[in-house]
């Protein structure tokens, strides 16, 4: 009597999973599994593919168009990483404060985030040009040796991607650690109080690890979005000039539906699977050790 329950009780679970459990086979497994198939093949994304072994994997390694988006991208990982975490904690410290016009600051600092990427990358676009409103005011401070195309030089146009991505992605971090800070209770504080802790030794001993969580999400997100960087190379600069902004997400694109070498780009694709997977389980690793509880 029992074991028919049980049987029932199944089926009736096996009804409710069933459907999500379809959909999830056939636009994510699939998908992934075919991916591995394509990837070992020549094929322009219409005709049969063409089974061509270990060939495509072999060419990227000596393809430098990816090896150059390749450095561009791990560059972008590492100084995102620099440069937008410690601002983001700086200025959720300073946003954690008891200010006048704490709700407003908070908001301005996050509104880059809600804007599009499209509207961010033609808004910068125009600033940075020539004729923009940066020279502009260079010029207007009597620096005119500093006047540069900062989209149209190899020097300065990936250095100019970098910095619109931190200014970009400086509010969502300050909103996380935000959270991390409000979550630390006051009685921790003031019990260091006691103990006469203050400034940099209160920060280090008592802040810092007690909000590891947030700096752990916060730079596995940022480590993500800077791998996966796409739409605003797309549009500021195409990659360009020359291939000083592209990226390895640009150049799977470009591989795919600009020179519908989709066989090649399915490779580069599961290439670029695997860097993320082991950066990101390096960093989860590093930083989930240091996370302290309370």
């Amino acid at each position: 009597m029992r074991t028919n329950h049980m049987r029932s009780s199944y089926l009736h679970a096996l009804v409710f999973v069933l459907p999500a459990l379809v959909i999830f086979l056939t636009f994510v497994y699939y998908p992934f599994l075919s991916s591995l198939y394509y990837s070992f093949t020549l094929w322009d994304g219409i005709n049969k593919p063409v089974f061509i072994g270990f060939q495509n994997y072999r060419d990227l390694f000596h393809d430098t168009l990816v090896r150059h988006a390749a450095l561009n991208t791990l560059y972008i990982v590492v100084f995102c990483a620099i440069i937008n975490n410690p601002l983001s904690l700086f200025l959720a410290l300073l946003l954690h404060k008891p200010l006048k016009m704490k709700s407003f600051l908070r908001t301005a600092f996050y509104i880059p985030v809600i804007l599009s990427m499209v509207v961010v990358s033609v808004i910068w676009g125009n600033l940075l040009q020539y004729e923009g409103v940066v020279n502009a005011v260079i010029e207007k401070l009597g620096m005119g040796a500093l006047l540069h195309d900062w989209l149209g030089e190899l020097s300065t146009a990936l250095i100019a991607v970098i910095l619109i991505n931190v200014w970009y992605a400086t509010g969502y971090g300050a909103v996380i650690y935000l959270a991390g800070l409000a979550s630390i209770p006051t009685e921790i504080y003031e019990a260091a109080l006691i103990d006469r802790a203050e400034g940099w030794t209160k920060f280090r001993h008592i802040t810092l690890p007690l909000i590891m969580p947030s700096v752990t999400i916060c730079t596995f997100l940022g480590m993500v979005g800077s791998l996966k960087f796409f739409d605003l190379p797309y549009v500021l600069t195409n990659g360009g000039p020359g291939d000083a902004t592209s990226t390895l997400a640009l150049v799977i694109y470009d591989f795919a539906f600009k020179n519908g070498t989709f066989g090649y780009a399915t490779a580069a694709g599961i290439l670029f699977m695997v860097l993320i997977l082991l950066l990101t389980t390096v960093q989860l690793r590093y930083t989930r050790r240091r996370e302290v509880e309370y």
